[in-house]
């Protein structure tokens, strides 16, 4: 048997070529040795469809299968997750670490063996590299509102949910059908600079997600006009465009920009409609998913604080699905 054996190690090792990853000469002994001791594998076992196994490195994608109630194919995830994702100790908890936004441990995903790997826009870098490593790459879109069900449909499918993705398509696309009757409704679209970044200044352009956002709400985005997605703004401009509502991002809260020029010029300033993001695991206009809802309700009391009764009864019917 001993002989028996080597020549099937042998005729196995022959078949291997050195860079070549088409081979497997480990499995091809294993074959041989299981028909000589007399435990031949099943091969109808081979054809079993395998278990989804998804690594997202992006919050948002992250908080996208969680949406659909896909925790338990999750293989991996970025390590902006965990800080900036909403109960984050108790939905990744042993979830392991296989990457950044911007780069990937190509080792840990070798150990991982996702069959996918979740990237959005923004990420096309990492996302060539891992293609060429031959993994499967699946991009999202997230520059606008109706991205989001579309985004739903395709980690339902990867994740084997689509049933809870298709639901919740649904309600979300009903939702915001629901809450343009509301805003429509409203007598005048108040100007809105929103700045994601106080020094130097920057703002959103009308290729980006939160344009769509301001626009949904029933609001005027007075950087429309500029084609980045988030151009730098000039301090005179603004004080010319000298929007209603002002948003700040939070880092900005303990800076007393209001004091300073140019703020203190603002009208928005001086009628108390300046008001800074929430924490980012509490800002849910940071990321394309269903916790958006929330963060649209958020923003629309800012923009139109007249239609707080209308939207306190659309809040009831859709806000706080971020996180199943």
């Amino acid at each position: 048997m001993n002989g028996i054996v080597r020549a099937a190690v042998l005729a196995a090792l022959s078949e291997f070529t050195p860079g070549d990853t088409r081979r497997r000469p480990y499995a091809y002994f294993g074959i041989v040795l299981s028909f000589l001791i007399g435990t031949a594998p099943s091969f109808a076992a081979e054809t079993k469809a395998p278990t989804a196994s998804v690594v997202s490195l992006a919050p948002s994608n992250t908080e996208l299968l969680l949406n659909v109630g896909a925790r338990k194919v999750l293989a991996g995830v970025c390590t902006n997750c965990p800080q900036v994702l909403p109960n984050a100790d108790e939905n990744l908890k042993n979830v392991p670490i296989v990457g950044t936004f911007v780069t990937a441990n190509l080792e840990r995903l070798i150990r991982v063996k996702p069959n996918a790997i979740l990237l959005v826009s923004g990420q096309e870098a990492i996302a060539h590299m891992l293609k060429m490593k031959g993994f499967n790459v699946v991009l999202l879109k997230n520059d606008k509102l109706a991205d989001i069900p579309e985004n739903l449909h395709r980690v339902g499918a990867l994740s084997k949910t689509e049933r809870n993705a298709d639901a919740l398509s649904r309600k979300f696309n009903q939702a915001l059908k629901d809450l343009s009757a509301i805003v429509n409704g409203a007598s005048s679209k108040p100007k809105v600079f929103y700045c994601t970044w106080a020094q130097p200044l920057l703002t959103v352009g009308k290729n980006s997600f939160l344009n769509d956002i301001i626009t949904t709400c029933g609001g005027a985005n007075i950087a429309a006009d500029m084609g980045q997605p988030y151009p730098h703004f000039s301090a005179e401009r603004l004080i010319l465009a000298d929007p209603d509502v002002v948003i700040l991002p939070y880092d900005a809260k303990d800076q007393a920009l209001f004091k300073r020029f140019p703020w203190n010029k603002l009208r928005a300033v001086r009628e108390s409609k300046l008001f800074y993001s929430p924490l980012p695991k509490d800002d849910m206009l940071s990321r394309p998913t269903m916790g958006v809802l929330d963060g649209l309700y958020w923003l629309t009391i800012k923009i139109h604080p007249e239609l707080k009764p209308r939207l306190a009864k659309w809040r009831s019917s859709y806000c706080s699905m971020n996180v199943q």
